[in-house]
Order: C-alpha cells, then sequence, then structure tokens
C-alpha cells in the first residue's frame, strides 16, 4: 500500500499497522500547526495524542476524507479549542476563533545566516497581521491548503478566505516595500 486512502480504509477496519503509518506521515506536519497555537509543548503533544486516541476509538463511524491531511488538522485545531474551553474557569463569551491566538514563526531548517535573517524578516513582516491572517498564510503556503479547506477549518465563508489571503498579503508587501526603501521595519 502506497496511499493514503487505503491506509485510512484500512485503519477503520481496525489495521493499527495502517494507523501507525498514517500517525507518522502526519506527525511532525500536525505538531507544527498545533505549535502554531501553544508554546507548551507537554499541551500540543497531548492534544496530538487526544486527536488519535479519538480516532481511533471511532473509526468504525469514520468516513474516507477527501483530504486526510485537511481532515487531521480540522480534528486537530477543534480539538485544541476544546482543550482550551475546558481549561478556561470563566465563561468566555465572543467568537470562538479569538480563543486560538496563532504565532507564525518559521522554523529554521539550517543554521545559516540567511536563514536567521530571514527568520528576522518574516517575525518583522508579519507582527501586524490578525491571527486568522497568520493562520491563512500558514495554511495556504506552508501546508499547501486551498481556499475551500482554509475557510471551512477557520469556520468562515470562502470569499473570507480570499479577502484574509489577499490582507495579509497586501499589508507584507507594504512592509517590504518600506524595508526596502528605508531599510528598516515600520512599526506603527
Amino acid at each position: 500500500m502506497d496511499n493514503q486512502q487505503d491506509y485510512w480504509n484500512s485503519f477503520v477496519k481496525g489495521d493499527r499497522k495502517c494507523f501507525s503509518l498514517l500517525y507518522d506521515l502526519h506527525y511532525e506536519s500536525l505538531m507544527n500547526y498545533a505549535k502554531k497555537f501553544s508554546a507548551d509543548i507537554s499541551f500540543i503533544e497531548e492534544s496530538v495524542q487526544d486527536l488519535f486516541v479519538k480516532l481511533w476509538q471511532n473509526k468504525s463511524n469514520l468516513k474516507q476524507p477527501e483530504n486526510i491531511k485537511y481532515y487531521l488538522f480540522k480534528a486537530l485545531r477543534n480539538t485544541i479549542l476544546n482543550k482550551i474551553k475546558l481549561s478556561a474557569k470563566e465563561v468566555y463569551v465572543g467568537a470562538e476563533a479569538d480563543m486560538l491566538a496563532f504565532d507564525l514563526q518559521m522554523e529554521s531548517t539550517s543554521a545559516d545566516d540567511s536563514t536567521e535573517q530571514w527568520d528576522y524578516l518574516s517575525k518583522k513582516f508579519m507582527y501586524k497581521l490578525t491571527d486568522h491572517q497568520k493562520e491563512a498564510v500558514y495554511l495556504f503556503y506552508v501546508e499547501d491548503m486551498n481556499y475551500k479547506e482554509i475557510a471551512d477549518l477557520l469556520n468562515i465563508k470562502i470569499g473570507g478566505t480570499y479577502k484574509l489571503l489577499y490582507r495579509a498579503m497586501s499589508g507584507i508587501k507594504v512592509q517590504v516595500k518600506e524595508f526596502e526603501k528605508h531599510g528598516k521595519i515600520v512599526c506603527e
């Protein structure tokens, strides 16, 4: 078997090896996504583990998702949100999305000077983005999700996804132009 859809079909029938393969295939990207919501590694690992435990427990009721990665990201986001809701001692009034702060810091894959410079600049260029914009940029450009998947994941209309990404990229362009023009980031 080399197809994730085949792994999924076998997993829902109780195949532990295929379940383990799906876990191994998606663990790193799920952890990277979860790190955008919290710096607490224990919380992150627990959230990913909870997701897979719930999948295994409910395997007989699961349907074949069109996109397994998207399905897992959405389930993880819901798991994190539910854990945050449960841990909150006070009643929260507002949109669920406002509970999830999203930190768009790119992971370095090497230790060279250009990577350090990129890390610095990317943080500075993104500082003005809202948490929703940061998450949309991450999902679109890093995780290669489409507009419909992002809209569903963020619980917004597809037109909202277009606007969110457009505004995010417009804001980044302004910062880049100012940086090129003045050699510094404009902080207002």
